[in-house]
């Protein structure tokens, strides 16, 4: 405590020790008023909808299944031996395919771009694999031939 008179600063006690005057209770500190829940004027914001815009194509499932089909055929026959050469073929069908949907229908949904990307990837496994084929194909007649002499 501090003593009002004097200033000395003592331990509880009823008076003051060096000037011995009374020591004063201290104040309990006032309670807090209680406040009242904060009101927000809160409206909540109306939320955008996408949607295509009226008269829009919004999409052919059929158009997806195709552009996917195609893409699987691509990768497929690219990793063949004998028919790799249709990796090629069906390689550019898809990507075809793929552009045709888009300048339609303004989106790439997740099929469309799935086969977008077989396709891509059946036709450069399609060119490797033919070239590879080729020259085994050139290397086995080349060995018949020095045979035969």
């Amino acid at each position: 405590m501090i003593c009002t008179n004097c200033g000395t600063q003592f331990e509880d006690g009823a008076f003051c020790p060096n000037c011995g005057t009374p020591a004063a209770a201290p104040a309990p500190a006032p309670a807090p008023a209680p406040q009242a829940a904060p009101q927000y004027n809160y409206a909540p914001q109306p939320q955008a909808v996408y949607s295509a815009a009226p008269g829009a194509a919004t999409g052919n499932p059929e158009e997806e299944k195709s552009c996917l089909i195609t893409g699987i055929l691509a990768a497929a026959f690219s990793c063949t031996f004998f028919l790799s050469f249709l990796g090629i073929v069906f390689g550019p069908m898809g990507l075809s395919k793929a552009k045709n949907y888009l300048n339609t229908y303004g989106t790439y949904p997740v099929k469309v771009r799935i086969g977008k990307y077989l396709s891509i990837g059946g036709l450069a496994m399609g060119i490797f694999m033919t070239v590879y084929f080729a020259i085994y194909l050139i290397a086995i007649l080349a060995g018949i031939a020095s045979n035969i002499r």
